[in-house]
Parts: structure tokens; C-alpha cells; sequence
């Protein structure tokens, strides 16, 4: 017969055991669990601009967000936008389009004017590696039905 000691060490040990289970079960579903892109530590690099307002470079930085917020367990580190390094992706985007290779900035420019062509680039850190971490990505501000205009993306690509 066990004495009543040995059985509540027992009892004790099958305690821990339990809390240290269902803890661990705790730990590994937060980390494995798909947690949203994460901007809150970004570092934004926008140059003057010749061609957008403040307010429009602003809007194309949360424009990326928005393409990017399916990236779980990633966090945006570096948003940059750099007008002139922009203007010449511009201008090789439509060489490619004139040349036949389809590129999809070359046709919005062809079609709307490169007065709204923008080329951001950003770099992300995720949790497990994925290829388009560091990418550049191609806008348009184009017009809406309403009027306004939106930051609408064109293409990506790594960077």
C-alpha cells in the first residue's frame, strides 16, 4: 500500500506534467499561428518628389501594406521610395513593353501616361524564408469612377 507521501508526490508530479503540456501546446500554437504583417517597426525612406504630393507617397506606402497584408509572420522593415531610381525602372518598364516582352508598367504607362508610375521598394523579414522578401513593386495612380485616385498595384518583382 502506497503511503500517502508517495502518492501525493504522485499526484504533484502528474500536475506539473500536465502544466508543462498544455503550456508547451500554448508556446507552439502562438508561434506557429499565422500573425498579420507587421508594419509597426517599418522605416520609411521617401525622396523629394517632383511628381506626387506628400499625401500621395503617404497613400502609396499604406497601398503597399494593403498588397502585402497577405505575408503572414512577416514584418515590413523598409519601405523606400527613390524618384529617380523610380523614373529609370519607369523607363525600362517601357522599353520591355515597347519590345514586346510584356511588361504590365509599360502597358498602364502606355496607356494612362507616366505621370502616375511609381516603383517602390521594400524590404521584409518573415518568420520562414519566402522568396519575394526584398521585391520592388510597381503602382499606378490611376482614376476612379468616383474621381479620386487610387494606388493601384501593376507588378512585382524581386528586387
Amino acid at each position: 500500500m502506497e503511503s500517502h507521501s508517495a502518492h501525493s508526490w504522485k499526484r504533484l508530479t502528474r500536475a506539473i506534467v500536465a502544466v508543462v503540456v498544455v503550456a508547451a501546446v500554448v508556446v507552439g500554437v502562438w508561434w506557429l499561428w499565422p500573425k498579420p504583417l507587421d508594419t509597426s517597426h517599418t522605416k520609411v525612406e521617401i525622396s523629394a518628389s517632383s511628381k506626387f504630393t506628400t499625401a500621395q507617397l503617404d497613400d502609396l506606402v499604406q497601398a503597399s501594406y494593403r498588397v502585402n497584408a497577405g505575408m503572414k509572420n512577416c514584418s515590413v522593415d523598409k519601405v523606400t521610395y527613390d524618384e529617380r531610381q523610380s523614373e529609370k525602372i519607369v523607363d525600362m518598364e517601357i522599353d520591355s513593353y515597347d519590345e514586346g516582352h510584356g511588361s504590365a508598367l509599360g502597358r498602364a504607362v502606355r496607356e494612362h501616361g507616366r505621370g502616375g508610375a511609381a516603383v517602390l521598394s521594400v524590404e521584409m523579414t518573415c518568420q520562414e524564408h519566402v522568396d519575394d522578401e526584398d521585391h520592388v513593386e510597381w503602382y499606378m495612380l490611376l482614376p476612379q469612377d468616383d474621381g479620386t485616385k487610387t494606388w493601384i498595384l501593376q507588378d512585382w518583382g524581386n528586387g
